[in-house]
């Protein structure tokens, strides 16, 4: 008996569930291989899946298993052709590649015949099909891209932290909106709050993944992974600006910027800690900062340098891990020729940075005088302020410029959206502008107050809190105090000669905040 199979399809899911076409094309399907004394092999069904996409699985197990050796069916039946494929490229591929196994594409609402002619006429069809395809899929962009201009969801699954709530009804339609789910929405702080060290410590996304899942938490059923996390935290949607239309789904290219459209969602961060998290981001990523300097459990990873050939000195360990040590990478790489740099225990380095920045520095009189160019009171810094202000507001505006100049150049083509070098560069002109619009607030507060910008008590109270956190903490909150306040840390068999900067202890110092932590 000549055996055929059946390939039936809707685009959609919400087609599949609520449609009584899938039922329907079975029906009529089943009906013409009876009349035409077929058995019907096997159906098979594609539930949601759009006919200008190829990559189907029904589809795609259909056609290996017409190429197979045992040959189960010799027609492929289908209600029209559009069910088949609606890309004219597409459907002609695979119409030849089921000819070439002796299997031929039936369609029982267009018998356009198997001859010359009616290769013709099923190519123009395909064609129409495809162009109706495209005609239809522009509509409803167009629609979906005014849906979003008024405010409302697209209905696709919401970013993880809201739900879709429905706002209003027109017609026989519902507009949507998204509003915050409660559970999801206090991890999603809880992970920028982690990211930007205001939880107590600053972790990367594989830290933050781990936290989470040991604890039970899982991202709508499934565990959480670097990839989910990192596109959360740099997602815009989290600080209320959710963009649509910023991909082509086709052709997975990020459109200009020009062509986004913007909704307004209710936000779990502002854009300031967004704006920091990029930042700290940035400062992790592994092309700009080897993973062991940021995650290493060394305390002067990044500072310590060989004072002879300026390498950066390494761990090292010794009697099978029992002793560690600060060693020249030079040196260790290349052997004693390279580099005479000294081999020092790691504890008796840490101990000894830590105990001579603290009496040497961090002493409150020691400290003062470090800083005496900065304590001056607001009257006799007057001039100075509003000049400084002055400087402050030009900077600002600068970065703003910049900030417009860059999009403006992704705008015209001249520039790819998803260039890594533009990703920097957006990210460090938003913190500049974000740090100096904190300056030009905490000076302007400062001239207003004619108060000093450091005063004895607030350098005492910095110099306390500084010297406690290098002393003790987390091991990596620990090596951020130390690389905010130190440059670079070189060692030789004569001296190890510490270098900082006076304007980080003078920002620390100044804080207003002086009964909390000094920031990193």
């Amino acid at each position: 008996m000549i055996r055929a199979a059946i390939y039936v399809r809707v685009s959609t899911t919400r087609q599949a569930d609520n449609d009584l076409s899938i039922p329907d094309q079975i029906a009529q399907c089943k009906a013409y291989c009876e009349r035409k004394g077929w058995d019907v092999a096997e159906v098979f069904c594609e539930p949601g899946a759009s006919a200008m996409d190829d990559d189907r699985p029904f589809f795609q197990e259909m056609i290996y298993k017409a190429k197979g050796p045992d040959r189960p069916f010799t027609f492929v039946v289908v209600h029209s052709l559009s069910r088949f494929s609606r890309d004219a490229m597409h459907s002609e591929l695979y119409v030849r590649q089921l000819a070439k196994v002796g299997v031929q594409l039936v369609s029982i609402t267009q018998d356009v015949g198997n001859d010359a002619s009616g290769e013709f006429i099923r190519k123009v069809l395909n064609v129409f099909d495809e162009h109706s395809s495209r005609e239809n899929a522009k509509h409803v962009h167009r629609a979906m891209c005014e849906n979003t201009r008024q405010g409302f969801w697209n209905g696709s699954a919401p970013p993880y932290g809201y739900k879709i709530e429905i706002a209003e009804r027109r017609g026989n339609k519902d507009k949507k909106v998204l509003v915050l789910h409660e559970d999801e929405s206090r991890i999603v702080i809880q992970m920028f709050e982690m990211t930007g060290g205001s939880a107590g410590r600053s972790l990367g996304v594989k830290a933050i993944a781990t936290f989470l899942n040991e604890r039970g938490f899982r991202r709508r059923g499934r565990l959480f992974s670097t990839g989910g996390i990192y596109d959360i935290l740099t997602s815009s949607t989290y600080y209320g600006q959710h963009y649509f239309n910023k991909t082509d789904s086709r052709q997975r290219i990020v459109r200009p910027p020009s062509q986004w459209i913007g909704l307004k969602v209710p936000a779990l961060i502002s854009e300031e800690t967004f704006n920091i998290v990029q930042g700290m981001l940035h400062a992790r990523n592994p092309k700009l900062i080897a993973p062991r300097v940021v995650n290493g459990p060394t305390f002067l990873a990044g500072l310590a340098r060989c004072g002879y050939c300026q390498a950066a000195m390494i761990q090292n360990t010794g009697k099978g891990g029992l002793y560690r040590y600060y060693c020249c990478s030079r040196k260790l790489k290349q052997g004693p020729l390279a580099c005479r740099g000294m081999r020092m225990p790691m504890d008796k380095l840490d101990t000894l940075v830590v105990s001579e920045v603290t009496r040497r520095v961090l002493q409150p009189q020691r400290l003062e005088d470090l800083l005496k160019a900065y304590v001056e009171t607001a009257t006799s810094r007057e001039d100075q302020n509003k000049e400084r202000l002055g400087k402050l507001r030009h900077s600002r505006k600068d970065a703003e410029t910049g900030l417009t100049r860059l999009l403006e150049l992704v705008e015209k083509g001249v520039m790819d959206a998803q260039d890594a070098s533009l990703r920097e560069r957006l990210i460090g002109l938003k913190v500049r502008r974000d740090e100096l619009a904190k300056d030009i607030t905490e000076l302007t507060k400062r001239m207003g107050a004619s108060e000093p910008a450091l005063t004895q008590e607030k350098i005492a109270k910095a110099g306390a809190l500084l010297a406690d956190r290098l002393y003790s903490g987390p091991i990596e909150m620990r090596q951020a105090y130390a690389r905010l306040i130190l440059n670079e840390v070189q060692v030789t068999e004569d001296e190890i000669r510490i270098s900082g900067s006076k304007s980080a202890l003078a920002k620390t110092a100044s804080d207003d905040a002086i009964n909390a932590s000094p920031g990193v």
